[in-house]
């Protein structure tokens, strides 16, 4: 993305004005604080900095631009933010012309997608087979127009005719999963089928869904994985269910096109599904922007009841408070709802189990072994709250004493321990400001000593791995906001926390640059000295003389450059 569109866009939308749409803030000082928006807390802590244009959390860390702001709260890509923005700041984005990936093609599929649905849709009001089918299926037309649904006829080439006629590629058409080549050569992947376009957040359609309206097989057809569309990450009916998923606090989540629509028809505006795949981490990353609480939905038989099992340690692992419901065997909520009404099925969803209660419901295995399994999966819970309360119910429903469990559960972790404590102490390194963090800090105040600072730091020897890596990401994209659409979600987080605490006298900058990056290189030729004198040590006891000359000789270099090291700070003095 070119960087002047990017500072277009920044100097026409203040970042205060954009986030108040999302977070309600008070002028504090410079500043202005609020509640964050990431993570649940009473007591704001969450600043956003009106002269610098950035955002950080001093609850969980979370910080950043207005880009990364609005890919952290809707869970969209760089490229999508840039657009979304865009579009607000009145910034036109020229697309490339013969893209073969990244943006351009995304905005091509994007436009073909659009091209297709209006033929699908035209096809549907045509087809007398296909309104009857939904009619039957009890979809009404404001269902048909709020889901945007249609029909594909069963003309082999009828789509890909029309898609050629209006100038896209053959290449275009494969790489956007409209089109499939066989041994009939080229033709369409949906043919009489009715067609669900399936949205992104911002409502763009990046790919379809395909039924039949008999018992032929494959009964569900999806669009494969593209460049702008991935199964294990997109929800359908996010796009509509986002903002009551909000205001009622928790999401449903069932498993197909139809039980999403016929939710929303009968009152259930906040359900969601996956798209021909099983509930993955992906999809729950994506739902914890909107809530932390969530009801799946099964049906009753053995195949449900396997996939409920199986979305427990998901589900648990990223913090969400879960009811699972079980429906009768046959039935799903499309067939529930239509026989059975919204009251009776919302009462259905009062006695959701927890997913405890489920485990030992299921009862598969025996008590012992049961809660040894949950034990399990409160290991790996991060958030401690919830822990807490997995532990207490725990106990209530395997009648073992809360005091064992927690010993058993202290074991358990221990195996983990090595692993946890590295994590703990990298974080721990991260927040002092050392030589590298504070040289950090410098050139993020000071982005015009970018060019000097990175000639002159040894890359290789950073020890800090976060600060490696994103003084590796500033070499290669040349600016902060260019690198940071690479960043991690930790590396974003140190750079807002050093934008609002830079750490160091901005009066005083060069002599801070000069001393960390002499820190830095006094440090590495400690390092070499200690190394070298233990390996003349070695030579010394194994009698290897000419290695050990070439020892000392290497050594004397090493002195060499720490006396003229010296003598560079007494001049600066």
């Amino acid at each position: 993305m070119d960087d002047k569109i990017l500072e277009e866009i920044k100097s026409r939308l203040d970042i205060v004005d954009f986030i108040s749409d999302y977070v309600e803030l008070k002028k504090a000082g410079q500043n202005y604080k609020g509640l964050c928006p990431f993570h649940s807390e009473k007591t704001p802590s969450f600043i956003v900095s009106p002269d610098k244009q950035i955002y950080h959390c001093f609850g969980c860390g979370e910080g950043g631009n207005i880009f990364s702001f609005i890919m952290r709260h809707d869970n969209i890509t760089f490229p999508e933010a840039v657009k979304t923005l865009a579009r607000r700041a009145g910034v036109k984005i020229i697309e490339k012309k013969g893209d073969p990936s990244g943006e351009g093609l995304r905005y091509k599929i994007i436009e073909l997608n659009n091209e297709s649905l209006k033929i699908f849709q035209e096809n549907l009001m045509k087809s007398g087979e296909a309104l009857s089918y939904l009619e039957r299926r009890g979809i009404g037309a404001e269902a048909i127009k709020a889901f945007s649904l249609g029909y594909s006829r069963k003309d082999w080439t009828y789509l890909y005719n029309h898609l050629k006629g209006k100038g896209f590629s053959d290449d275009l058409l494969l790489q956007a999963g409209l089109i499939a080549k066989s041994e009939k050569g080229l033709h369409d992947i949906f043919r009489g089928r009715i067609i669900f376009p399936i949205r992104n957040i911002q409502g763009e359609v990046i790919a379809f869904g395909g039924r039949v309206m008999d018992d032929s097989m494959p009964k569900y057809l999806n669009s494969p994985d593209t460049v702008i569309f991935k199964k294990g990450e997109n929800l359908y009916g996010l796009d509509i269910a986002r903002e009551e998923i909000r205001k009622r606090g928790f999401v449903i989540i069932t498993e197909g096109y139809l039980d999403v629509i016929t939710s929303h028809q009968k009152g259930f505006s906040n359900t969601v599904a996956p798209l021909g795949t099983a509930l993955t981490e992906g999809h729950l990353i994506r739902l914890k922007r909107f809530t932390k609480r969530a009801v799946v939905v099964f049906d009753g038989d053995v195949a449900g009841r396997n996939a409920a099992r199986r979305s427990i340690p998901l589900l648990l692992g990223q913090g969400f408070k879960t009811g699972i419901l079980l429906l009768p065997e046959g039935e799903d909520p499309d067939s529930f709802l239509r026989k059975n009404g919204p009251g009776t099925f919302s009462k259905a969803l009062d006695t959701a189990k927890t997913p405890l209660s489920f485990l030992f419901d299921s009862k598969t295995l025996d008590r012992t072994e049961t809660t040894r399994e949950a034990l399990v999966l409160i290991a790996d819970v991060k958030d401690l709250l919830l822990r807490e309360e997995l532990l207490r119910e725990l106990s209530e429903l395997s009648g073992f004493r809360e005091m064992s469990l927690r010993a058993e559960l202290k074991r358990l972790s221990s195996r983990k321990g090595e692993k946890v404590q590295k994590i703990k102490t990298t974080v721990r390194k991260d927040k002092e400001y050392d030589e590298e963090v504070l040289l950090l800090s410098s050139v993020i105040a000071f982005p015009e000593r970018l060019g000097e600072v990175i000639v002159r730091i040894p890359m290789d020897n950073l020890r800090n791995g976060l600060v490696k890596g994103i003084f590796e990401k500033l070499r290669d994209y040349k600016t902060i906001d260019s690198a940071m659409t690479s960043m991690s979600a930790e590396e974003k987080a140190l750079i807002s926390r050093l934008t609002v605490e830079p750490g160091f006298d901005a009066v005083n900058v060069d002599r801070n640059i000069e001393d960390c990056i002499k820190t830095i290189k006094g440090r590495i030729i400690d390092n070499s000295l200690r190394i070298i004198q233990e390996r003349i040590r070695d030579a010394e006891k194994s009698g290897q003389e000419e290695l050990l000359r070439a020892l000392l000789i290497e050594k004397q270099r090493i002195l060499r450059d720490v006396a003229r090291l010296k003598n560079k700070e007494r001049e600066d003095l």
